[in-house]
């Protein structure tokens, strides 16, 4: 089969089944698989995240993982470039780039490029970091509540980093940092694609969360957060990111193992509700029934065949 230029795209909410459908896809169209995951780009961190197996990643070749240690950056730029990179290499070796994950904004980013925000003045920055200094990060969340409602809504009321620079770039440039996000330096994609995710009944992958949670922590998660804390602190942003942050207070006596397991649930949860947020917003993303995995087989066969 010439596959030429067009990549396959898996996309949709955490806990929906992506990694499931896209190595069934890699087997039948001999591809190799890219994750979009701003998490799995971690070293260590494999748990919790919810990375492919080593088994999975010897069956079908992964790449974007393991990239970088919990305390360095990774940006949605440079994931775009570097991805770039591993697609024409795919190409070259003859097989079909299957872009995998729950990352938005990666997949954004290496879809049609991201809009460069204009640089923050350092007294905005100084006095929006005193705010959260003196009244504390939930103050912040309500700020931003006030003057970018839609971006205060995608973000956790604990996450710091993010509501601060959203702030930031609100109060600079009379802009939320999600219009940047949504805008398109590049009207076409830059690359020709087929998307698609599974469409769950909201209760039915709640049920799934639920249990993947319940699933993980019986599966080494508390020996790898125990792991990365002789290492790491448990002030960096991936360590108090969904599970890491309640895990850490579990592990030091400030939760319950009961409030702990319904605080990660209800976290991935709502981190779940805003990624179906953004993916509804692709015009090009294509909605299937989970029962209907033959249907994505035989719609992307056509595609790859035209």
């Amino acid at each position: 089969m010439e596959i030429d230029q067009k990549i396959v795209v898996v996309a949709g909410p955490t806990g929906s089944g992506k990694s499931e459908v896209a190595i069934s896809l890699a087997k039948e169209f001999n591809g190799e698989l890219i994750c979009s995951d701003s998490m799995q780009v971690y070293r260590q961190m494999d748990v919790g995240t919810a990375k492919p197996s080593l088994q999975e990643q010897n069956l079908i070749p992964h790449h974007q993982l393991d990239l970088i240690n919990p305390d360095e950056n990774y940006s949605a730029g440079q994931y775009a470039r570097e991805t770039s990179i591993i697609i024409k290499k795919i190409r070259e070796r003859g097989r079909l780039p299957i872009l995998v994950g729950g990352t938005g904004l990666y997949y954004r980013a290496l879809m049609y490029g991201i809009s460069k925000i204009p640089p923050v003045p350092e007294s905005l920055r100084k006095e929006i970091t005193g705010w959260q200094q003196e009244h504390g990060t939930s103050y912040c969340h309500k700020l931003l509540q006030k003057y970018d409602p839609e971006g205060a809504d995608l973000l956790h009321p604990n996450d710091t980093s993010r509501i601060l620079r959203s702030l930031e770039v609100v109060l600079s440039t009379g802009k939320s940092i999600y219009s940047y996000q949504l805008e398109q330096p590049f009207g076409e994609a830059h690359y020709p694609f087929h998307a698609v995710a599974l469409n769950w009944d909201r209760n039915d992958l709640y049920q799934r969360i639920n249990k993947r949670t319940l699933s993980m922590l019986g599966s080494g998660w508390l020996a790898e957060v125990e792991m990365l804390l002789n290492s790491y602190s448990p002030e960096l942003k991936p360590m108090q990111s969904i599970g890491y942050r309640e895990v850490v207070q579990y592990l030091q006596n400030k939760l319950k193992w009961g409030a702990m397991v319904e605080e990660i649930q209800k976290r991935t949860r709502q981190f779940a509700k805003r990624q179906l947020t953004w993916f509804r917003r692709e015009a090009k993303i294509e909605w299937y029934q989970p029962v209907e995995q033959d249907r994505i087989l035989a719609d992307i066969k056509v595609y790859l065949e035209n």
